[in-house]
């Protein structure tokens, strides 16, 4: 799925080439993803102009100059595209967006998970989660004080709190298992079990990683559909070594998601089932 720092890239390009260009044609090749909250279906578009595209936590929105807005929730397997008319989508294409100088914004999602929603500018009360996002961990309001006061007695495992996106909006499978490698915390670690020290490192590397992430996507240069994971050090590296000890990197199951961590960069902080 695309995460943060690569929504970060897909809006700064997506923001950059749809700038007040004309739809004058939509294809839709899968109607299940789609959630029409308007009385006028997205035939409504056709000559409306693009004003602004947009990220909330893990939601993509783009504005038009008719009143109405789409908001895209990739999850999973979403992602973007953009060419021209006639140049081949890729495969799970749901819909494509046709512009008036020949561009084409496609988004195509494999396993259908994701949700495209078209409202009324603002209307976002229908759209699940949306409202429900916590801290934006890009803004001037998520500060060391904040962070302490979000973790402070909570019972969650860290990874799970990382990813509570009505928390911390928002952070996904990879980036956390590189904050907490970069704060050398172990996955199953309860916050309570932190000391201020390591929920004040566990801060700066979030801004850190997270940071270095979009820094890192943005050098690749990549078109928008393709996820750029060269730079992670322990995401999707089991039974390699790891880049600071050469322990091998580990993989273990935190509540349904796999988790990736260096056994002995990131100490387990109680007994476990398997002994590393």
């Amino acid at each position: 799925m695309p995460e943060l720092p690569d929504l970060v890239y897909i809006e700064n390009n997506l923001r950059s080439a749809l700038n007040s260009k004309r739809i004058t044609d939509i294809k839709i090749k899968e109607p299940i993803v789609f959630r029409i909250l308007v009385s006028k279906g997205f035939e409504s578009l056709i000559d409306a102009r693009f004003e602004n595209v947009y990220r909330h936590g893990p939601f993509l929105g783009f504005k038009f100059d008719n009143g109405s807005e789409m908001v895209i929730h990739p999850m999973l397997a979403g992602r973007f595209k953009l060419g021209s008319e006639t140049a081949r989508s890729g495969r799970g294409l749901c819909f494509s967006i046709h512009m008036e100088d020949g561009l084409a914004l496609h988004y195509a999602d494999d396993k259908k998970m994701g949700k495209v929603y078209l409202i009324e500018a603002g209307d976002y009360a229908n759209i699940p989660r949306y409202t429900q996002q916590g801290v934006d961990i890009l803004s001037e309001k998520f500060t060391l004080q904040t962070f302490h006061g979000l973790i402070q007695g909570q019972r969650k495992q860290i990874r799970v709190f990382l990813m509570d996106q009505t928390i911390l909006s928002a952070i996904g499978n990879a980036y956390a298992d590189e904050i907490l490698f970069h704060a050398r915390i172990h996955p199953k670690t309860f916050c309570y079990q932190l000391t201020q020290d390591e929920v004040t490192q566990l801060f700066r590397s979030i801004h850190e990683v997270i940071y270095s992430g979009i820094a890192e996507v943005e050098k690749a240069r990549q078109p928008i559909e393709i996820k750029v994971r060269d730079h992670m050090k322990v995401r999707n590296r089991k039974d390699t070594p790891c880049p600071c000890c050469g322990t091998t990197i580990r993989r273990a199951g935190v509540l349904g998601y796999d988790a990736y961590f260096c056994p002995s960069c990131q100490p387990t902080s109680r007994k476990q089932f398997i002994d590393w």
